[in-house]
């Protein structure tokens, strides 16, 4: 009796050719598209087919713009797309994509995927983005350009330029207390940029020359944008924290949470201001959100932006809903105003901030304008007593203006050399432990012995005598006379054609002399 076969009343593949295989996820669109149960409608198979060529051109996009690609990639992609057949299940697909090597399942049914391991197929990925951020790179302006050049550099510790930068950031990051108040923390920040700002128009580390870049008006201008990226960006955490830490020791932050609730309390009126209509809640709210944004920016030329946008705000609020023009003595009672209903305390940190890190030649406009009224607000929110409106500045706050503002526009000698050599990174080296490094404020003048006397003291070693400083250069290492420079050997490494990486080590004499090693003749 013949057997009815499960595929009856459709033709069966015929034994000397093989079966056409089907389409992945199973329906057979890849199969005959006539009228059986598992038959696809044209119109479905139209936009496969559709869908295939649009990934077609987008990966012959992406070779052009990358270049050529190693063929064992699109194979092993090939086989991990199409290698599923009806049995394997997704997290096995997904288990094979996270670790790069086929699951249990796929090896023990035998089958046969084109090697190719996973670094390879990683750094043929990272080469492409390379690539592609090449072509984009290709775009940029010229002031983008050098900006990303001078970052690229300041992060390459094998460049003088990105040790300075790198020596510094691990300085002030290991050290955040050693400075007495916030405004020092700031004051030693703006003076570091200023610094690499004179170094970069000195060095001949970025080649081409920036003059050959960008007009010479701009180039102020770029390379305080790069300070910002290089310097601040890096170390917003490190300072937003210790500013908060500056006030709370201090008693000021308490103070001022409690002069604020004193002063959102108050009516326009009766903090000084005259006959304006104050912003309604939901302009409060939007300006509030507006400084709220501005403390998550690190650039201090973005921060004076915000609060420049604020203001212009307030301004043209006052004038819409009094119809008429106001004053810098009006403004002020309803800068104050405006500020207490915000109700954010760390608004003092954020315009002192402003007030020590913005560029000197940014302070005479607009901006310098609105930052000293912020400053004179907060500072009337600051001193608020509940018994008296706060209407005029006293006179301790306008002698504060005043010699800040003379500070910071005053003009500084360009630093020399010299200024750039404070910073040295040591590593102590002990038997058991490994090494551990520090970031040394040292002087372009200080000898071995004083740095092997700072080395004690930090690193709290009991047994100073028995240790020394160490210059390590490559596979070579050599102990430093006592009264050697360590900053002077920097420099002139740093600044010969093809400089190596070397390192100062702080460890014991005794331990026995490593291949290469010598000491200073005694």
């Amino acid at each position: 009796m013949p057997v009815t076969a499960p595929w009856a009343g459709r033709s069966s593949p015929s034994p000397s050719r093989p079966a056409r295989p089907r389409h992945r996820g199973g329906g057979g669109v890849g199969a005959r598209g006539g009228g059986g149960p598992g038959a696809v409608p044209a119109e479905e198979a139209r936009l496969v087919r559709r869908s295939r060529a649009q990934r077609r051109e987008r990966l012959h996009l992406l070779v052009r713009l990358a270049g050529p690609v190693h063929p064992g990639v699109f194979l092993a992609g090939a086989a991990r797309r199409g290698g599923r057949g009806p049995g394997n299940s997704s997290s096995e697909e997904d288990e094979e994509e996270e670790t790069g090597r086929p699951s249990a399942r796929s090896a023990s049914e035998g089958e046969v995927r084109p090697w190719m391991p996973e670094r390879r197929t990683r750094s043929f990925v990272l080469l492409r983005m390379r690539r592609m951020s090449g072509v984009f790179t290709s775009f940029m302006t010229p002031e983008k350009k050098t900006l990303w050049r001078i970052v690229g550099l300041s992060q390459d510790k094998a460049s003088y330029f990105g040790c300075l930068v790198q020596d510094y950031l691990s300085f002030l990051q290991e050290n955040r207390s050693s400075h007495t108040s916030g405004e020092d923390l700031l004051q030693t920040l703006r003076q570091f940029m200023t610094q690499m700002k004179a170094y970069l128009c000195q060095s001949s580390e970025l080649d081409p020359p920036m003059e050959s870049l960008i007009p010479e008006s701009q180039i102020d201008q770029v390379l305080e944008k790069a300070m910002h990226k290089c310097v601040l960006k890096p170390l917003k955490g490190v300072i937003d924290a210790a500013l908060r830490n500056f006030q709370v020791s201090s008693g000021a932050w308490q103070q001022l949470r409690e002069n604020l609730a004193l002063a959102k309390a108050k009516r326009p009126q009766e903090l000084g201001v005259d006959g304006a209509v104050p912003p309604d809640p939901e302009a409060i709210e939007r300006i509030r959100l507006k400084l709220h944004n501005m403390c998550k920016m690190y650039s201090p030329d973005k921060k004076v932006s915000v609060l420049l946008r604020v203001c212009k705000l307030i301004y043209n609020i006052m004038e819409k809903n009094s119809g008429r023009m106001y004053g810098a003595d009006d403004f002020l009672p309803m800068l104050t105003y405006v500020l207490a209903q915000c109700d954010m305390p760390q608004l003092d940190a954020e315009i002192q901030y402003m007030m020590e890190l913005l560029d000197p030649s940014l302070l005479q406009g607009e901006g310098g304008y609105y930052l000293t009224s912020a400053y004179g607000a907060m500072s009337l929110i600051r001193n608020f007593q509940e018994e008296q409106a706060a209407r005029v500045l006293s006179s301790e706050t306008r002698n504060t203006l005043h010699q800040w503002h003379r500070r910071r526009t005053t003009e500084h000698v360009r630093p020399c050399i010299e200024d750039f050599q404070n910073y040295l990174r040591v590593a102590l080296q002990e038997a058991g432990s490994g090494c551990t490094a520090k970031t040394l404020a040292v002087g372009p003048l200080f000898t071995a012995e004083e740095v092997c006397q700072l080395c004690a003291r930090k690193f709290k070693v009991p047994d100073p005598e028995d240790h020394a400083l160490f210059l390590l250069v490559g596979d070579s290492s050599q102990q430093l006379a006592p009264d050697t420079r360590p900053q002077k050997i920097k420099a002139e490494l740093h600044s010969r054609p093809h400089s190596q990486r070397f390192h100062f080590v702080y460890r014991r004499v005794s331990e026995p002399l490593p291949p290469g090693e010598t000491r200073p003749p005694s």
